[in-house]
């Protein structure tokens, strides 16, 4: 059902000389400089590694198994060519494609991170070459290194779009300054996700070709990757393998963040050997048993390749940090396992969660741009275009509120066409932007601003954004009890600024007011609709000056859900205008944005000035086609086109004061 109503538009004119200094860039919270070191993994008792391809699957990384590679049968190896014997069933031989080989680790850096550690971070992989302390060479015990059959490694940094910031081989074989040596990336300067790629073996970073040598392609290279100067960041294993260091390992913790609208996990844990029991644990405190893997396989009953345990995610109450307890894992053996998180209701590299081996105590990461000036007049609208960008791995949902408003303004959230207001989606007393999509999520807002009679001639409003996530991972690490938990969210701003133009001694002003005065179907008017009566607006103060008794406000608001228009009607729109200020409206120009859903009818514009008869006028621009220099249409962006029309000095005596422009739309 379609019922339309006259949608925002704007005017300008030359009032006089602006005033106001340069518009800031993004604004930050001030905060302290931190002096902690963020370190992977954190518990002592795991180890992270990376294996080489021709380790079979039974070792528990199946991730950088070779596709062939065996799932049981003691790891037998197949001579000069390095791989497992392929005797199992189909099933039970892995699938990984070569594209999946790689170890993944996640490093969220925000704004504040960088604000707070100088304006950059620094990543740094320690023990990253094998034959370190971490390390098993040959499939000797960790630290042991009795073979000098070291592995080639390869890390790389990624930005949050997968180039490649930067890359570092390590080859200890030949180079023995590589032996567990640590490396330092550049710096970060830009918030966002970043990924940090492990692999190991002169065969996959030599590309997959020969010849292929079987001694060094065996390592389980260990590592811990440390990020200085920020405190708390996040950092976790998007896909890769962890071992504990110590037998009778009897409870390990994990997590994992999900984000609002999620329906569904898929949770999986591979070479458990039937080890320990797992367990679910949901924001709001429910438990759920998981399924425990066999040797060499997933679990769920699944084999080398499927299986796992799906998981229902109910409402916002589940969104945030969850829990993955293992009770009695390792308890007569350390072994390289795996724990992967999908969203969803099957394993995909594209949905795929970090895990954290430590409660995280803060979240989310986004961006507020632009900082904007726009210039009005009292009583006019301006709307000032914003947008926010969700740089999280999960979705998100950013709170928006304002701060430093003048009184005399009023200022409004809406929707990019600048019509729809925002609404709470969340629950939580705040308009917001709804739900974002996870990396790069983006959505286009519009700040309303509005001066009333008596406003300064500047306003400075902050928009202020805060993290659902953000907010949600800190009340539960302070309903936890972390020493140190902080549960106010981390702000970002950016500041719109609203002129209000004005001139010595005398102050020029126009006023709009828009109705519509006509809707035909199939070439007759609309029945049941009187479009010549004249209706005061509650909402605005614009169509009671006594000026607009020279010309009749005819027209109505909107049409009525009754009696709503149609696909294939046209609806005629007049703005009417009075230049009630004690000067001329100088350099007078209108722009009315069309609005969504229908399209301007071309040549249909007319303008009248005073009491003269209509003539053509107006230029209309197309859809997403660039507006001019220096237009007062309210979204410059364009969505659906927009007729501005330019009227040259108005007037302010009466008799010529006042006028208006028509045009007419098709619903589409």
């Amino acid at each position: 059902m379609k019922h339309l109503s006259p949608i925002k538009l704007q005017a300008r004119t030359k009032l006089g000389a602006l005033s106001g200094a340069a518009i800031s860039i993004l604004a930050l919270v001030s905060e302290p400089a931190y002096t902690q070191t963020t370190t992977l993994p954190s518990n002592p008792n795991l180890t992270f590694q990376t294996s080489g391809p021709s380790r079979c699957a039974n070792i528990g990384d199946w991730y950088t198994t070779n596709g062939n590679a065996q799932a049981t049968g003691g790891g037998v190896q197949n001579g000069p060519g390095g791989l497992c014997f392929p005797t199992d069933p189909p099933g039970n031989r892995t699938t990984n494609p070569v594209a999946n080989q790689l170890h993944r680790f996640f490093i969220s850096v925000t704004a504040a991170d960088l604000a707070a550690s100088g304006g950059q971070v620094v990543v740094q992989v320690e023990d990253a070459g094998s034959g370190g302390a971490l390390d098993e060479v040959d499939g000797g015990a960790i630290g042991s290194n009795i073979s000098t059959n070291f592995d080639p490694t390869r890390f790389q940094l990624l930005d949050q779009a997968g180039n490649v910031l930067a890359s570092e081989t390590l080859t200890p074989f030949t180079n023995p300054a590589d032996l567990g040596r640590t490396i330092t990336f550049p710096p970060i300067t830009q918030p966002g996700v970043y990924t940090v790629t492990s692999v190991t073996g002169e065969y996959p970073i030599n590309g997959f070709t020969g010849p292929f040598n079987q001694v060094l392609n065996n390592d389980d290279n260990g590592f811990r990757i440390l990020v200085s100067g920020v405190q708390d960041l996040l950092i976790g294993q998007f896909q890769g393998t962890f071992q504990n260091s110590i037998v009778g390992a009897s409870l390990l913790d994990f997590f994992l963040l999900v984000g609002p609208g999620t329906n569904n996990l898929f949770l999986r844990n591979f070479d458990f050997d039937n080890d320990g029991l797992i367990s679910y644990i949901s924001p709001t405190g429910a438990t759920s048993t998981g399924s425990t893997s066999g040797n060499a396989v997933w679990n769920g009953g699944g084999n080398l390749n499927t299986g796992g345990d799906s998981v229902a995610v109910t409402g916002l109450p589940n969104a945030g940090r969850w829990q993955i307890q293992l009770n009695g894992y390792g308890g007569s053996f350390t072994n390289q396992s795996i724990l992967e998180a999908n969203t969803g209701t099957v394993p995909d590299p594209n949905q795929r969660l970090p895990i954290f081996d430590t409660p995280p105590r803060r979240a989310g990461n986004f961006l507020i741009t632009p900082p904007t000036e726009r210039r009005t007049q009292i009583g006019q609208t301006v709307c000032h275009e914003f947008q926010v960008i969700n740089l999280f791995f999960t979705t998100d949902i950013i709170n928006l509120t304002t701060e430093g408003t003048d009184p005399n303004y009023t200022v409004e959230f809406r929707d990019a066409s600048g019509t729809n207001p925002l609404i709470d989606t969340d629950g939580d007393g705040a308009v917001d932007t709804g739900i974002l999509a996870a990396f790069n999520g983006t959505g286009n807002f519009t700040l309303c601003v509005t001066p009333r009679p008596g406003a300064p001639p500047q306003d400075n409003t902050q928009i202020v954004g805060t993290s659902f996530m953000d907010r949600r991972i800190r009340e539960q690490a302070v309903a936890s009890g972390f020493p140190g938990a902080d549960p106010i969210p981390t702000r970002q701003t950016v500041l719109k600024r609203t002129l209000i133009d004005t001139a010595t001694g005398t102050t020029a002003n126009l006023i709009l007011v828009k109705r519509i005065t006509n809707v035909t179907r199939n070439g007759s008017v609309l029945p049941g609709v009187n479009f010549g009566a004249i209706i005061n607006d509650p909402n605005s103060t614009n169509d009671n000056d006594p000026g607009w008794a020279q010309i009749p406000l005819a027209g109505i608001l909107a049409l009525t859900d009754t009696n709503p228009v149609r696909s294939g009607d046209e609806v005629t729109y007049t703005v009417y205008f009075l230049a009630n200020g004690t000067a001329p409206a100088i350099d007078t120009s209108i722009c009315d944005l069309i609005p969504g859903g229908t399209t301007f009818v071309l040549n249909s514009s007319q303008v009248q000035l005073g009491n003269t008869n209509p003539v053509a006028g107006g230029n209309f621009f197309t859809p997403l086609a660039p507006l001019p220099d220096n237009n007062s249409c309210t979204i410059q962006t364009n969505p659906n086109g927009a007729l501005i029309t330019d009227l040259g000095t108005i007037p302010n005596t009466p008799g010529s004061n006042f006028g208006f422009i028509r045009f007419r739309v098709r619903v589409n």
